[in-house]
């Protein structure tokens, strides 16, 4: 494998990236929203409704839950703990962000360039079929994994700034970072490899991102079990997460290897 191969490669697609503004802002707009969503109904949110909150037994079970976990949670007033509890919730809404933000990357590098005719030439170069798709997967990868982290701080930082150390402590954990630094990559590299499957057989970028938005479900159900008070993140869960992932990753880009015809493309592309 050529280094100076890769670097070339990782130049192309990131001068391209910062020409398709569309996958670009899709991305930043849904940060924005990930970010911002959780610290709206933490705080002024859970200020409007603390009083149907507090007759709920379905949130009495759920605090009862998360008291039992969290020891220092009992000595704040029943306000803080709706406030611990929503935005511990929430954390796994960051892991949506790797995932749909690599898996669109992917699907618009190699379908977009199918459509555009500019990955033909780019198949008849001395890179490798190895070369090629890993170049793909570090350039998608390494945005969208910064772009989480960078996500993930200023939702810690809009804690600290609207509820004070105590409350940030307990909300955003050990466990939630280990989560967000060790399992983001794992999940664009995921959210690649599965691009690159579905991008060797599909014509159309919004086909293959349709069939790429089944990888977003078993994060949702991680969602809603934290919103069913299962409160799932945890160390073990992070560390294990991420050794997972890194197998799957690893047999997804050497399925993605066997499947990417080369010899096909360009004879369509004739």
């Amino acid at each position: 494998m050529s280094s100076r191969r890769l670097r070339a490669l990782l130049r192309k697609e990131w001068a391209e990236a910062r020409r398709n503004r569309g996958v670009t802002w899709s991305f930043l707009v849904m940060a924005l929203a990930i970010t911002a969503v959780p610290l709206l109904l933490a705080f002024p949110g859970i200020r409007l409704l603390a009083g149907d909150l507090a007759t709920d037994p379905q949130v009495a079970r759920m605090l009862a839950v998360l008291v039992d976990r969290l020891p220092g949670l009992a000595d704040l007033p029943r306000e803080a703990q709706l406030r611990v509890m929503m935005l511990r919730q929430c954390v796994p809404l960051f892991l949506l962000l790797p995932l749909i933000g690599a898996m669109t990357s992917a699907t618009y590098s190699i379908v977009g360039e199918r459509a555009s005719r500019s990955l033909e030439p780019l198949l008849a170069t001395p890179l490798t079929t190895g070369e090629m798709l890993l170049g793909k997967a570090v350039a998608a990868a390494v945005p969208a994994v910064l772009g989480t982290w960078l996500a993930f701080a200023v939702f810690f930082g809009g804690c600290l700034a609207l509820g004070g150390s105590r409350i940030t402590t307990l909300a955003v954990d050990d466990a939630s970072w280990l989560t967000v630094l060790l399992v983001t990559p794992g999940l664009a590299l995921f959210g690649l490899g599965a691009g690159v499957l579905v991008s060797a057989r599909a014509r159309d970028p919004r086909t293959a991102q349709q069939v790429g938005t089944l990888l977003v479900l078993p994060i949702m159900l991680l969602l809603v079990a934290q919103i069913a008070g299962v409160f799932l993140l945890g160390t073990t869960v992070a560390v294990g997460g991420a050794l997972v992932l890194l197998v799957l990753d690893a047999a997804l880009l050497g399925w993605g290897v066997r499947l990417f015809d080369r010899e096909r493309l360009l004879a369509e592309w004739r």
